[in-house]
C-alpha cells in the first residue's frame, strides 16, 4: 500500500473514531444552557491535525502566539457558515479535512427548528436540542456538507448556519463603511427582516409585472401592425365562402359544360356544312336538281345519264343525317345559367388560389393562421388588462408594506441613535454623536410609467416611484467623535480602531434579545490599547450577560491584549508544538493559574516576571469585580 493510500485509510479510521466518540459524547451534558457552540472538532485543517474543543457560555477568550493557529478556529467556523472551501487549507500529506460543530440553539429560536423541519432534516432522538454541522473538504474538489448527518447544499448550509453563527472580523467591520449594509443592520434591530423580505418579494413581483406589461405592449403593437391586413384577408376568404367540395363540384360542372359545348360546336359545324352555312351541301344539291330539271326540259333524256331521282336520294340521305345530327346536338344541351354561375364561382376561386394558394388546403390553412393571429391579439389584449389589474394590486400591496416597514424603522431611529451613543461612551468615545437616519431612495419608475401609460391610479404610481429594493428609504449611519463637529457619513470619519468599537456597540444594541448561538469576535482589538482595550474587554463581558447580569450568551474572542483577556469567563490558549517532526496546533482550556500566566506573558512579552504576574492578577481581580 502506497503512502497516499495509507494516509487516506488513516484519515478514514480517524474520522470513524471521532464519529463514534462524538456519538457517545452527545449523551453527555457539557453545559445546561440556552444557546451555544457546544463543541468544535477540527481535523487536518492547516496545522490543526486533530483538535476537539468544548466551549462554554459567556466570554470565551482565545490567545496564543502569532502563527499558533488561532485564526484556524475562525476559518473552521467560516466553513461551517458555508464559506467557499479552499483546498490549500488541507493539511500537508492528507487528502481531506473535516470540521464539525455541535450547536445548541436558543429555545426562542423556533425558526431554525422550523427550517430544519421544512427541509426534511430530522433531529437526533437522543439529543433533539442539538444541531450538528459538518463540512468536508477534498483535494479533489468534491466538498460536501451535512446537517444532522443529512447532505445539504452550500446554499442550504448558509441558510441554516446564518441563524447560529455571527462572525465579526476586520472584514466584517468594513461593512460599516458600506452604506448599503446599514439598512440591514437597522432591520435586524427593528426585527423587520421578515417584513423586509415580504416587501422585497412583493416589490420584485411588481417590477416583474411591469416588465411583462412592457413586453406585452411591444408585442401588441407589433401584432396591431399586421392586424388590419389579417382582418382584411380573412374577410376576403370568409366572403368567398370557399370549400374543397364546392371547388370539385364546380370543376366537374365546367368540365362537363366545356365538353358538351365542344361536341355541340362540332355538331353545329356539321350542320353549317350540310344545311345552315351560306354554301352548304343541301342547298347546292337542290341547286343541282333545279339545273338538271332545266337541262331535261331542253335536252333529250337519252342524252343525259343522270336523273333527279339520284339527286333526290342523296338529298334524302343528307336530310336524314341532318336530323340525326340535330338529335345528337340536343344530347349536349347544358343549363347555361348553371354553367355561368359555375364559371363566376371558379373565377373567385382562381383569385383566392392566386393570392393564398396554390391549392384549397393552403387557403384554409391561411384562414386558420389569420384566425389564430387575431385570436392571439385579442387574448393578448385581454391578458394585458388582467396583467395591469394584477400589477395594480401588487403595487398597492408593495406600497402598503413599504409604509409599514418605514413606520417600524422610523419608530426605532432615536432609540438606536441614543443606545449606540451610550455604548460608544462606555467604549471610550464619550463625545460621540451617532445618528441613524433614513434617506429617500431615488427611482426611475416615473419615466417607466410615463412610457407605459398605465390605467392605474396616479397617486399609487407616484408612491411606487419612490421605492427601491430597500423600501421607501435606506438607512445611513452618521458619526462625529468630537464635540462641535457635525456628524458625517460613518465611512468618511471612522478610523480602524473606532470601527471595531462601533461594530461592537451596534451589535450590543442590535442583539438585545438575539437567539444567535455563538458570536465570534476576531481582531476586535485592532487599533486600540490601554484603557480603551479594557473598556472593550468589559463591554464584551457585558455583551454575554442579560439585564439581570446573568450569563446568557456565548462569545468567542481572539485577542492579543491582556486588558481584553482578563474579562474572560473561559480562557483558551493556542500553541503549536513539534510532534514526530510535524508542527501541530494544540488548544487547552486554561485553569485560573494558566490564565494568569498567559495574561502575564501578554503584558511582558515572552519573559514571565513577578511584576507582570502581579499585574495580571490585578487585571483579573478588577475585571471580576466589575
Amino acid at each position: 500500500m502506497n503512502a497516499q493510500a495509507q494516509n487516506t485509510s488513516h484519515e478514514k479510521d480517524q474520522i470513524d473514531r471521532n464519529v463514534l466518540i462524538l456519538s457517545k459524547q452527545k449523551k453527555e451534558t457539557l453545559f445546561e444552557g440556552n444557546k451555544m457552540l457546544k463543541r468544535l472538532i477540527i481535523q487536518n485543517l492547516a496545522i490543526a491535525e486533530n483538535i476537539s474543543v468544548n466551549f462554554h457560555e459567556g466570554l470565551n477568550v482565545i490567545t496564543g502566539e502569532t502563527g499558533a493557529g488561532k485564526s484556524l478556529l475562525v476559518d473552521a467556523l467560516c466553513l461551517l457558515r458555508g464559506q467557499r472551501a479552499d483546498t490549500a487549507l488541507i493539511r500537508t500529506g492528507h487528502e481531506s479535512a473535516q470540521v464539525t460543530g455541535i450547536f445548541i440553539p436558543s429555545k426562542k429560536n423556533k425558526e431554525i427548528f422550523s427550517l430544519l423541519e421544512d427541509l426534511g432534516i430530522p433531529l437526533f432522538d437522543d439529543a433533539p436540542e442539538e444541531i450538528v454541522i459538518k463540512r468536508f473538504i477534498q483535494r479533489s474538489g468534491r466538498h460536501r456538507a451535512t446537517v444532522n448527518e443529512n447532505l445539504v447544499s452550500t446554499k442550504i448550509l448558509q441558510l441554516i448556519s446564518s441563524d447560529l453563527i455571527d462572525i465579526s472580523s476586520q472584514f466584517e467591520n468594513q461593512r460599516l463603511l458600506d452604506s448599503d449594509s446599514h439598512t440591514l443592520f437597522l432591520d435586524e434591530f427593528c426585527n423587520t427582516i421578515a417584513l423586509h423580505k415580504k416587501y422585497l418579494d412583493k416589490f420584485n413581483q411588481s417590477v416583474d409585472y411591469l416588465k411583462q406589461i412592457k413586453n406585452t405592449i411591444l408585442e401588441i403593437n407589433l401584432l396591431k401592425r399586421e392586424k388590419n391586413l389579417y382582418e382584411f384577408e380573412l374577410s376576403q376568404i370568409r366572403e368567398a365562402n370557399i370549400s374543397a367540395a364546392e371547388f370539385q363540384k364546380i370543376e366537374e360542372i365546367i368540365s362537363i359544360g366545356n365538353k358538351a359545348n365542344y361536341a355541340k360546336n362540332i355538331c353545329r359545324e356539321i350542320d353549317e356544312i350540310l344545311q345552315s352555312g351560306e354554301t352548304n351541301c343541301l342547298s347546292q344539291l337542290k341547286y343541282c336538281k333545279r339545273n338538271l330539271e332545266k337541262l331535261l326540259k331542253t335536252t333529250s333524256q337519252s342524252q343525259i345519264k343522270i336523273n333527279t331521282d339520284q339527286i333526290d336520294g342523296i338529298i334524302a340521305l343528307i336530310e336524314d343525317f341532318i336530323h340525326k345530327n340535330e338529335i345528337t346536338s340536343s344530347h349536349f344541351d347544358v343549363d347555361e345559367s348553371v354553367l355561368n354561375q359555375a364559371e363566376n364561382r371558379i373565377e373567385v376561386y382562381n383569385k383566392m388560389l392566386q393570392k393564398f394558394g396554390p391549392n384549397i388546403e393552403d387557403i384554409e390553412k391561411y384562414a386558420l393562421k389569420c384566425e389564430e393571429y387575431l385570436d392571439k391579439t385579442n387574448i393578448l389584449e385581454d391578458n394585458f388588462k388582467l396583467l395591469v389589474n394584477y400589477c395594480e394590486n401588487s403595487i398597492r400591496e408593495t406600497v402598503n408594506l413599504a409604509q409599514k416597514l418605514s413606520c417600524e424603522r422610523q419608530s426605532k431611529l432615536n432609540f438606536i441613535s441614543s443606545s449606540v451613543e451610550q455604548e460608544l461612551a462606555e467604549l471610550g468615545i464619550p463625545k460621540a454623536k451617532f445618528i441613524c437616519q433614513l434617506k429617500e431612495n431615488g427611482s426611475d419608475f416615473s419615466k417607466v410609467f410615463s412610457e407605459l401609460n398605465l390605467n392605474i391610479k396616479i397617486d399609487l404610481l407616484n408612491a411606487f416611484s419612490t421605492l427601491a429594493k430597500s423600501g421607501a428609504e435606506k438607512a445611513q449611519f452618521l458619526l462625529s467623535t468630537n464635540l462641535g463637529i457635525e456628524a458625517q457619513p460613518i465611512e468618511k470619519v471612522a478610523s480602524g480602531g473606532e470601527l471595531s468599537r462601533i461594530m461592537l456597540a451596534i451589535k450590543n444594541v442590535l442583539f438585545g434579545d438575539e437567539s444567535m448561538s455563538v458570536f465570534i469576535f476576531d481582531e476586535i482589538d485592532t487599533g486600540i490599547s490601554g484603557n480603551i482595550a479594557s473598556k472593550v474587554g468589559k463591554k464584551l463581558a457585558e455583551f454575554c450577560k442579560n439585564k439581570k447580569g446573568q450569563i446568557s450568551r456565548q462569545a468567542l474572542c481572539i485577542t492579543h491584549l491582556p486588558q481584553v483577556a482578563c474579562y474572560s469567563q473561559n480562557h483558551f490558549i493556542v500553541t503549536k508544538v513539534l510532534l514526530d517532526n510535524k508542527t501541530v496546533t494544540k488548544i487547552i482550556h486554561a485553569n485560573e493559574e494558566e490564565k494568569l500566566t498567559e495574561i502575564a506573558i501578554l503584558l511582558s512579552g515572552e519573559t514571565l516576571s513577578q511584576e507582570s504576574l502581579a499585574q495580571a492578577k490585578f487585571l483579573v481581580k478588577q475585571a471580576h469585580a466589575l
